[in-house]
C-alpha cells in the first residue's frame, strides 16, 4: 500500500483576520489535494494557527483577556472562511490542542536527553518582529535594509538546539536533494544562509509564560519556532510521514528549510520531499501590511464567487515569484478568462449541439486537416497540463490550456458551423466540429476540477454528466470516447463583470479613514550609564540633497549639513519619504558613528527616525529655529 500524499500550508500566526496572502497560500494547497485525489491517491492536507508567543501575550493584556480567549476569536475567522471556501483539509491544528503540547514536549526531551539540547545564557540582539533572535550577519542585512530599530539587545537564560552541530549535514543532505526547497532561486538562497555559518538557536524564553512549558523547567517557554514547527508531525496520521510537499510564505523559508531539518535530523526522522516558497502579492510595489492600509481581505473578493478567487490566484501568480494585485486586474483577468474565454465557448457550444443536433453528440465519421489538428492538440495538450500541475504550476498548466482554448475559438471562425448546418452535404464537417468543441470542453471542466470546483461540476453536468467530476481520476480517461448521452441544461459558468459598477461600490466602500500608526511597544532597552550615552554625538542637521540609490527601492543618498562640516549619509527611508520632500529638511543626526557602505556608497552617519509596525519610519525633527550643527543632549 503506498503512501498517502501528506500536503500542509504553515500555521498562521493569530493575530489579525485572514488576507489574501493567508488565503492564497490554502488555496494553493486545496488545489494540490484536490489534484492528487484525481490522480487516484489518499490525500491528507493540513493547515492550522500559531498560537503562542509574545505578541500574542500583550495584545490580550491590552485586552484585559486570556490569551486563549484571543486566539479562539481569532481562529473563528479562520475556520469560518476555510468552511465557505470548501477547503478539503483533513485538520485544522492548533498548537493549543493537547496533542500538540504533549508531542512538543515529547520532542523537547528526545533532543535534550541526546545532548542537542543544552542551557546557557544568551546575550544578543533580538527582532521584535521576527520573534527571533538574530546573528550578526543577520543583524547587518537588518541595519542595510534600515531595519536596525527592530533590534533590542536581551540577555536571559534560554535553552540552545546545537543547530550548528548540522550546518555539514544539511549542505550535505541540499547536495543530495536537488528538489528539497523550490523554486531553485530560493534553494540558493538557503544554501548561502547555511554556508555562512550556523549558530545555535535559542528555543526558550523565560519573559513569557503564553507558550508550552519546558518539561521539568516550567520558568521556560518552549519558543515560537520550536514548537510551530512541529505541529506538522503533530497532526500526521500514521503512515503519512514525511511530509511530500509543504508550502510555505518567502518569508518563513529559512525556518523551514534550515531549523526545521535540523530538528529532524536531530530526531533521527526523514525529512519533507518539497518545500515550496510562494512569494507575496504586493500592491504596487509594497507587501500588503495592515498598518499601511493596503491589505486585501478574501471577503471583498469573495463577492465575485470562490471559482473567481481559486482561479485568480492560481492563473495569476507564478509559483515562487512576486506578484502585484489591483482590483481592475482581477476583474480583467476573470472577464477575458471566464466571461468571454470559457464561459462563452461553452455557451456557443451546448447551444450549437442543441440547436443543429437536439442536444445529442454527434460520433465523426471523416476528419480534415483542420478537425484533426485540433483533436491533436487536444491529446497534447492534457498530458501537458497534467505533468504542470504535477510539478505544482498550476499558473504554466492554466495559461497552456487557455491557449488551446482560445484556438478553440479561431477553430469556431474558420469553419462557420452555422453556414455548415444550412447544407445537409456537410453534416461530416458540423459532426467533427461540434464532436471537437465537446471533447474540449469535458477535458477542460476534468482538468479544472482542483483549481474551481463549482464551474467544473457546472460545465460536467451542462455536458450530460450526472456524477460528481471531482470522483473521476484523470488517469484512462477517453479523450475522443463518446458522449455519455444528450447535453445537460446549459448554465451559465461566469457572468462578466460590470467593472465600472464594481470599482465605484469598492472606492465607495474603501473611503478614506484616517489611520493611526500602530505599535507593539517593544520592552525599554537595557539600562546604559550618562557616560556611556554621553559618547554619542547628536547633531542638529539640514539635508541639501537628496536622491534615490539605484536599485534600491528603501535607500536615499543624502548631502547633510552639520555646521562645521558637510557629510554623505544613506539612510533606508526610501518607503516613507520621496528625495523632494527631504530637501532643506532638519533632522538630528547620529555624528560620531563609525561611517559603513551601503550599496557601494559611504555613510558617515545616521538619521534618527521612529517606526511603527510596519517599520515605517518616523524622521525625528528639531525645532524650525535650530541650526545645523547644534548638539542634542
Amino acid at each position: 500500500m503506498s503512501k498517502p500524499f501528506y500536503v500542509t500550508t504553515p500555521i498562521y500566526y493569530v493575530n489579525d483576520r485572514p488576507h489574501i496572502g493567508h488565503t492564497y497560500t490554502t488555496v494553493l494547497a486545496d488545489v494540490v489535494a484536490r489534484f492528487h485525489r484525481m490522480r487516484g491517491e489518499e490525500v491528507y492536507f493540513l493547515t492550522g494557527t500559531d498560537e503562542h508567543g509574545q505578541k500574542v501575550e500583550k495584545a490580550a493584556a491590552a485586552r484585559g483577556i486570556t490569551p486563549k480567549a484571543l486566539a479562539d476569536e481569532v481562529v473563528a475567522n479562520y475556520t469560518d472562511l476555510w468552511q465557505r471556501m470548501g477547503m478539503t483539509h483533513f485538520r485544522l491544528i492548533r498548537t493549543t490542542d493537547q496533542d500538540h503540547k504533549d508531542q512538543v514536549q515529547r520532542l523537547f526531551k528526545r533532543l535534550l536527553d541526546k545532548g542537542d539540547i543544552y542551557k546557557a545564557t544568551y546575550k544578543g540582539l533580538y527582532s521584535v518582529s521576527d520573534e527571533a533572535y538574530v546573528t550578526e550577519l543577520q543583524a547587518k542585512e537588518l541595519q542595510a535594509q534600515g531595519l536596525a530599530h527592530q533590534l533590542v539587545e536581551l540577555e536571559e537564560e534560554t535553552y540552545f538546539f546545537r543547530l550548528s552541530a548540522y550546518q555539514d549535514r544539511l549542505l550535505a543532505y541540499f547536495e543530495a536533494h536537488p528538489g528539497f526547497v523550490q523554486p531553485d532561486f530560493r534553494f540558493n538562497e538557503v544554501k548561502r544562509f547555511v554556508e555562512g555559518g550556523l549558530q545555535d538557536l535559542s528555543i526558550s524564553r523565560t519573559s513569557i509564560s503564553w507558550g508550552i512549558p519546558v518539561p521539568g523547567d516550567e520558568k521556560h517557554v518552549i519558543y515560537v519556532w520550536f514548537d510551530a514547527l512541529l505541529n506538522y508531525l503533530s497532526a500526521c496520521p500514521a503512515n503519512c510521514w514525511p511530509p511530500d510537499l509543504q508550502l510555505v510564505g518567502k518569508d518563513i523559508l529559512r525556518f523551514h528549510a534550515v531549523y526545521w531539518p535540523a530538528f529532524l535530523m536531530s530526531a533521527g526522522m526523514f525529512l519533507p520531499e518539497t518545500i515550496l516558497a510562494h512569494g507575496w502579492w504586493l500592491m504596487g510595489d509594497d507587501k500588503m501590511s495592515k498598518s499601511k492600509g493596503n491589505v486585501v481581505r478574501p471577503d471583498t473578493l469573495l463577492r465575485f464567487g470562490n471559482d473567481a478567487l481559486r482561479f485568480f490566484f492560481m492563473r495569476e501568480m507564478q509559483v515562487g515569484h512576486d506578484r502585484g494585485f489591483s482590483y481592475e486586474g482581477f476583474m480583467d483577468r476573470l472577464n477575458a478568462d471566464l466571461a468571454n474565454g470559457l464561459g462563452n465557448l461553452a455557451s456557443r457550444t451546448l447551444s450549437m449541439i442543441q440547436r443543429y443536433r437536439g442536444g445529442q453528440v454527434p460520433m465523426p465519421s471523416v476528419l480534415d486537416e483542420q478537425d484533426q489538428e485540433m483533436a491533436t492538440r487536444l491529446l497534447a495538450v492534457f498530458p501537458e497540463y497534467l505533468e504542470k500541475a504535477r510539478a505544482n504550476d498550476f499558473h504554466a498548466a492554466l495559461d497552456a490550456l487557455w491557449s488551446y482554448l482560445r484556438a478553440l475559438d479561431g477553430y469556431i471562425v474558420k469553419a462557420e458551423p452555422w453556414k455548415l448546418a444550412k447544407d445537409p452535404a456537410n453534416d461530416p464537417k458540423l459532426d467533427a466540429v461540434l464532436a471537437n468543441l465537446y471533447r474540449a470542453l469535458r477535458a477542460t471542466a476534468l482538468l479544472v476540477a482542483p483549481v474551481m470546483p463549482g464551474l467544473a461540476q457546472s460545465l460536467w453536468e451542462s455536458l450530460g454528466h450526472s456524477d460528481q467530476v471531482a470522483a473521476r481520476t484523470f488517469h484512462g480517461f477517453a479523450l475522443d470516447g463518446p458522449a455519455i448521452g444528450p447535453i445537460g441544461e446549459s448554465k451559465p459558468l461566469f457572468q462578466r463583470i460590470d467593472k465600472e459598477k464594481e470599482m465605484s461600490e469598492l472606492e465607495a466602500a474603501a473611503a478614506p479613514v484616517e489611520t493611526k500608526p500602530t505599535l507593539d511597544v517593544p520592552e525599554i532597552r537595557e539600562t546604559v550609564d550618562a557616560e556611556s550615552f554621553f559618547k554619542v554625538d547628536l547633531r542638529v542637521g539640514r539635508i541639501l540633497e537628496a536622491e534615490r540609490v539605484p536599485k534600491s527601492d528603501k535607500l536615499i543618498k543624502m548631502k547633510v549639513d552639520l555646521g562645521i562640516e558637510q557629510r554623505t549619509i544613506v539612510g533606508g527611508i526610501g518607503k516613507a519619504y520621496e528625495p523632494d520632500q527631504l530637501l532643506n529638511r532638519l533632522v538630528v543626526v547620529v555624528a560620531n558613528l563609525a561611517p559603513r557602505k551601503l550599496m557601494g556608497i559611504e555613510s558617515h552617519g545616521m538619521l534618527l527616525a521612529a517606526s511603527d509596525n510596519a517599520s515605517k519610519p518616523y524622521l525625528v525633527a528639531p525645532p524650525d529655529d535650530a541650526q545645523p550643527g547644534f548638539l542634542v543632549k
